[in-house]
């Protein structure tokens, strides 16, 4: 299976040892989702007043990329996002409502990705993927409506470069294909799943086998309501969750720091030398990398022409 990469680097400056990450606490309302599959999309304007004061309530706290739900976002919205992103130089990774053209639905996964250009201008690079797997229950909803889910494109993943970070981006139910996962394994930093799921249980396995498996960063993100919203760490059970929360009323987010430098520098070490850091540091370290670990990739991560924002 063949994957992209988007190099989206622009200035060689925005390039950190560490990147801030913001998971966001928002109600996907299946209301909503069903009312865009009959035609009816909510696009009204306290849905919006929400959505901005979370993106305003981002941008004061200070981050670099910002993490929302599958189908949390109207795809009408997409270019205002575009330009949010552009102005506060924040990332944004959104799951967005269906797209119904014609008699097929469409479920995209948005990446947008500021970046400052060599001549000084503020840019954006915004990239929409198809949703490989449509989950089963939400192909129920679809052809039950007499539309029909997209055949015969099965777009590649895609590997992001940026700010030095390199991540991927999952779909909900795609993560839990094995084989897909996989495609990562020791080329990315972080893999950021966008869901809105139900069965917590089942992809709170399939995440903590990922951040060991892949031996990275996991950042899923799910509706308030369902929960085990996380950011997991490849490291001891105890320390596994960087953050991870359910619930409340409020429309909110939580930011945390994952340090790419010291998980590449762990990942250059042969198992003898990451046992030796694991057991001289264990409350602050990663679990070994698993077999077959191919730490030409992890070197390429760490060829960062600059260190820590200034």
């Amino acid at each position: 299976m063949k994957t992209r990469t988007h190099t989206v680097d622009g200035n060689s400056d925005a390039c950190f040892e560490e990147i801030r990450i913001a998971i966001s606490s928002i109600r996907v309302c299946s209301a909503n989702i069903l009312a865009n599959l009959d035609g009816m999309p909510n696009r009204k304007p306290e849905r919006k007043r929400e959505l901005n004061h979370l993106l305003n309530a981002v941008f004061k706290v200070g981050c670099d990329l910002l993490v929302l739900p599958e189908v949390s976002i109207p795809h009408c919205w997409l270019g205002e996002l575009g330009k949010w992103c552009r102005e506060h130089d924040i990332g944004i990774v959104a799951g967005l409502e269906h797209q119904i053209d014609g008699d097929v639905a469409y479920n995209r996964a948005a990446t947008i990705l500021p970046l400052v250009r060599n001549s000084g201008h503020r840019d954006c690079y915004s990239w929409l993927r198809l949703k490989r797997h449509y989950a089963p229950s939400e192909v129920t909803e679809i052809t039950g409506r007499h539309l029909n889910v997209p055949s015969g494109s099965k777009q590649p993943y895609d590997l992001f470069s940026w700010r030095g970070a390199k991540f991927a981006v999952y779909n909900c139910y795609e993560l839990a294909s094995i084989e897909e996962r996989a495609l990562f394994k020791a080329k990315v930093d972080f893999i950021v799943c966008s869901e809105f799921n139900r069965d917590i249980h089942y992809f709170s396995n399939i995440v903590e086998s990922a951040a060991r498996d892949l031996h990275c960063y996991v950042i899923q993100v799910n509706d308030s309501h369902y929960g085990d919203s996380r950011i997991v760490s490849p490291s001891k059970r105890e320390q596994m969750d960087i953050v991870r929360f359910k619930g409340g009323e409020n429309t909110t987010f939580l930011r945390a720091t994952l340090r790419l430098q010291a998980l590449r520098k762990f990942q250059s070490f042969g198992h003898s030398l990451q046992q030796k850091q694991y057991h001289t540091n264990p409350d602050d370290g990663f679990k070994l990398t698993p077999p077959v670990w191919d730490r030409k990739e992890v070197r390429k991560r760490m060829l960062c022409p600059r260190g820590r924002r200034s």
